[in-house]
């Protein structure tokens, strides 16, 4: 009985250790959402009426990190939505090798993707279809060089899965005032087709005002569909005020395109509500997906 106990008192206590040994943070989010779309309709265009509706996302995320004594810094984050679906699950080691980062959940960025997002400003709401840099499918590994030059990232990575896969680099240079970005991905299918995308974008501040411009484009065969999309905030004390439009037209002269118009407040700590009027306008003027929608949420941060 002793034996067993020494026993189980130096399990516990490695364990104790091994959770010591690693940096926890735990956070957690909560938003409630009103959204109202005026512009309902069948996808002949016919008018079906206003849909209103409430809506909730909720998420929990848990990471944890780790520097050895040879100075490699490990990390892992993990996240469950509303619906018990990870997201967030990523993976880093990094070092005087620079950065590797595994990310396990499909709706995640790696490296080159995550270098998209320059003119997302409002952030919320409803945007047009094809407006961001796609090429990446699943769980994908990617590599950031070490900081060569103050300022400059250049990275790579890959996704393959059964059906797609893909590789992509990037580069971005960060010059204080403004960043500069240019990121390309090549992904095949299992159809054998090949797709191409690729994104150029600017970003900046000046005093509190954030700006963003970007161009993407998406070459299949012969198709080819062009997007160019900015945005730019304003932050006056406790209130942003946000403003994002984006056209994306085809090889066709069809287009669709988008404005959103955001506003939120940061009523105290953990505490932002946020006011979005989004309108889009379906490519090809079918009107099956066009939106007149106007959108609250109550977002609660732990």
């Amino acid at each position: 009985m002793r034996k067993i106990l020494l026993a189980s008192t130096a399990l516990v206590a490695l364990t104790s250790a091994s959770a010591m040994a690693a940096d926890v943070t735990i956070s957690g989010s909560m938003n409630f959402i009103y959204s109202s779309d005026t512009q309902d309709e069948n996808t002949d265009g016919s008018a079906l009426g206003s849909a209103s509706d409430f809506d909730s996302e909720t998420d929990l995320n848990v990471k944890f990190s780790a520097t050895t004594d040879s100075g490699i810094t490990t990390t892992l984050n993990v996240g469950i939505d509303e619906s018990n679906v990870n997201d967030d699950a990523t993976a880093t080691i990094a070092g005087d090798f620079g950065e590797i980062k595994i990310v396990s959940a499909a709706m995640d960025d790696n490296y080159v993707v995550s270098m998209d997002n320059a003119f997302d400003k409002a952030g919320e709401g409803t945007e047009g279809e094809g407006f961001e840099l796609g090429g990446s499918v699943g769980e994908s590994i990617g590599y950031k060089l070490p900081t060569l030059v103050e300022g400059l990232t250049i990275a790579v990575e890959h996704s393959n899965e059964d059906t797609t896969e893909s590789f992509g680099y990037g580069v971005a240079y960060d010059a204080g005032i403004a960043k500069v970005s240019y990121a390309f991905i090549s992904e095949s299918t299992a159809a054998s087709l090949n797709n191409e995308y690729t994104s150029v974008s600017l970003s900046g501040s000046v005093a509190d005002i954030n700006f963003g411009i970007e161009k993407n484009e998406i070459a299949a065969g012969t198709s080819i569909d062009e997007a160019t999309l900015w945005g730019v905030s304003y932050a006056l004390d406790a209130i942003t005020l946000a403003y994002e439009s984006g056209v994306s037209e085809n090889e066709n002269g069809d287009f669709d395109d988008y404005t959103q118009i955001a506003v939120s407040y940061s009523v105290a700590p953990g505490i932002t509500a946020v006011l979005t009027s989004s309108e889009v306008n379906d490519i090809a003027g079918s009107g099956a997906a066009d939106v007149e929608e106007l959108e609250a949420q109550l977002k609660l941060s732990f």
